[in-house]
């Protein structure tokens, strides 16, 4: 199981301004490539990088644009252009909307696709040989999830946009990597985001081997991030990767040497 980063910049400024691609991230098992959080270009990007075709799975966390925004044109392509059933996972305020969030995937579209799962607290999700589990994380989106994909090999853990909380933590226990969506650089944390300065906190009660940070908001991206980085690998005992636009993780290397 790896993943490719089609792009890692997250929040309005910084996919508004484009300081990085916000095409959200291709995870690719042995049976089935998954696209998860395909924020504005996700398809443009898929298609630069020639993941596009393979495509057969949409997962969506919850409904800001920065996740969202290019679900429907992915459920067009899977389905449309290359014959594929689509599988549409995504959070109640994307399917259905939810407050003041409108649905990001229209009726239509959902149709289209072959099955479509609502993801919310405890769901658990098996597509082909990937389990997906999920939970409700603490974002301006209520219905926000956070989850983990296993492939019977690894574990993968996503922490999605969300403010820390101790009681979120103890669901990423057993993954092997553990990617941050963290938005603030730190000493700058913010409400219903995730900081750096919460990494440690999160880290010390799991045991991960990777943290894979991604989803950069546009302070962090203005700050020094190899600083940033450095003050990291100082305070916490899992190996720190910071993704940038196009990068393949683990790549061509094992997990336990990246």
């Amino acid at each position: 199981m790896k993943l490719k980063f089609l792009g890692t910049c997250g929040g309005r400024y910084a996919m508004g301004q484009q300081k990085r691609k916000s095409g959200g991230i291709i995870l690719e098992s042995d049976e089935t490539q998954i696209h998860i959080d395909p924020g504005p270009g996700a398809l443009v990007q898929a298609h630069q990088h020639e993941v596009a075709e393979d495509t057969e799975a949409v997962l969506v966390s919850h409904g800001h644009v920065d996740h969202s925004n290019d679900a429907e044109a992915l459920s067009e392509m899977m389905v449309e252009a290359y014959n594929h059933a689509g599988f549409l996972m995504a959070s109640e305020s994307v399917l259905s909307g939810f407050s003041d969030i409108e649905k990001r995937i229209s009726d239509y579209h959902q149709n289209l696709c072959g099955k479509v799962k609502k993801l919310g607290e405890d769901s658990e999700v098996e597509f082909k040989h990937v389990k997906i589990r999920t939970q409700e994380m603490f974002h301006s989106d209520p219905k926000t999830v956070g989850f983990t994909v296993d492939d019977g090999d690894k574990e993968f853990g996503f922490w999605t946009d969300t403010e820390y909380s101790d009681e979120l933590v103890e669901f990423y226990e057993g993954c092997d990597t553990l990617v941050v969506y963290c938005s603030r650089p730190k000493n700058e944390g913010t409400r219903s985001h995730t900081s750096l300065d919460d990494i440690p906190e999160i880290t010390e009660k799991l045991d991960v081997s990777k943290v894979v940070v991604t989803h950069f908001g546009f302070r962090f991206l203005e700050s020094d991030l190899e600083a940033q980085k450095n003050w990291l690998e100082e305070r916490i005992k899992p190996g720190v990767v910071f993704a940038d636009d196009g990068m393949d993780y683990p790549g061509n290397r094992k997990l336990d040497a990246f």
